[in-house]
């Protein structure tokens, strides 16, 4: 893996602004009132015999009544305008929620728990399924690596530096070494401990199936033009005489000015109180780096009385 960097930066807004889905166009933008507000003729105006009483005339049948006002205008087309501007406006609401949702459910699927003898995953872990996020920054060591109950000395990995950052992002309180494989490559092995952080406790096998594939999907993969995880079964161990669950794996990549094929991993979930795990990346072929994973995992110790 690569040296994984803060993962939580601020990304661009997807979204940018968009129309109001909801304005109305205006029924009088075009075409105007029906009838303008002009000077109309006086349909009362004053008749004969202005002098004294006005006389009125016997009105023959069928004949209009004098002075009376003009029929008013039909407003039925404007109605139907009004109607159909409404139909429009909730048509485009309506559409706009759907690629909303649409656009959310392309994200990636859930990785659920292997339970073959070894299966092969390329979609992406969601952030549920993975646990909360963590910080990020890896916790200081001493002369051991520790998190909560779960230790292992320093000394087992000789030439090893502290990590800055945690391979497994949703980690509480992790702390690890790295060593860079020295060929040239920016390409690196791991050893972290640290505390799962579910949204609910997880049976340690469940959890162990779960991270190999966070950890792909995580910083330290970010260089990687393509990812593909492998992984077997979870197994039932012990660890320092409690109960506990691991899971190995590869994660296979292709990355700019990197030769290795990717990195075997190893997950160990501890079940401690809180749930602790170790985890093993070893650059696929280098056995030394391999043989100082395997020291590091048989040295691991649970304290009893957390």
């Amino acid at each position: 893996m690569s040296n994984p960097q803060d993962p939580y930066g601020q990304q661009p807004n997807p979204y940018g602004q968009q129309p109001d889905p909801y304005a109305q166009p205006d029924p009088y933008a075009q075409g105007g009132y029906p009838y303008g507000y002009g000077q109309q003729q006086n349909p009362y105006a004053q008749q004969p015999y202005q002098q004294g009483y006005q006389q009125q005339g016997y009105q023959y049948p069928g004949q209009a009544p004098q002075g009376q006002p003009p029929q008013k205008p039909k407003r039925t087309g404007l109605f139907v305008a009004i109607g159909v501007a409404v139909v429009l406006v909730i048509a485009v609401a309506i559409a706009a929620v759907v690629m909303v949702m649409n656009s959310g459910s392309e994200g990636g699927g859930t990785a659920a728990p292997t339970t073959s003898a070894a299966a092969t995953t390329s979609g992406g872990a969601t952030g549920a399924s993975c646990g909360m996020p963590g910080t990020g920054l890896a916790s200081d060591i001493t002369d051991r690596v520790a998190s909560g109950p779960l230790s292992f000395p320093v000394s087992a990995a000789p030439g090893w530096e502290k990590e800055s950052y945690t391979v497994y992002a949703q980690s509480i309180a992790a702390a690890g070494l790295q060593k860079s494989t020295g060929d040239g490559q920016s390409w690196q092995a791991g050893a972290e401990v640290g505390q799962t952080n579910f949204g609910s406790k997880l049976d340690p096998k469940d959890a162990a199936a779960r991270m190999i594939q966070c950890i792909a999907d995580g910083a330290g993969y970010n260089s990687a033009t393509s990812r593909r995880v492998e992984q077997n079964a979870p197994e039932t161990i012990t660890v320092d005489g409690v109960s506990a669950a691991k899971v190995t794996g590869k994660i296979l990549v292709t990355a700019p000015n990197v030769t290795v094929p990717g990195d075997d991993v190893t997950v160990v979930v501890i079940a401690s109180a809180p749930q602790t795990y170790a985890m093993i990346v070893i650059p696929i072929g280098r056995d030394d780096m391999a043989a100082t994973g395997k020291a590091i995992l048989d040295s691991l110790k649970v304290a009893k009385d957390v």
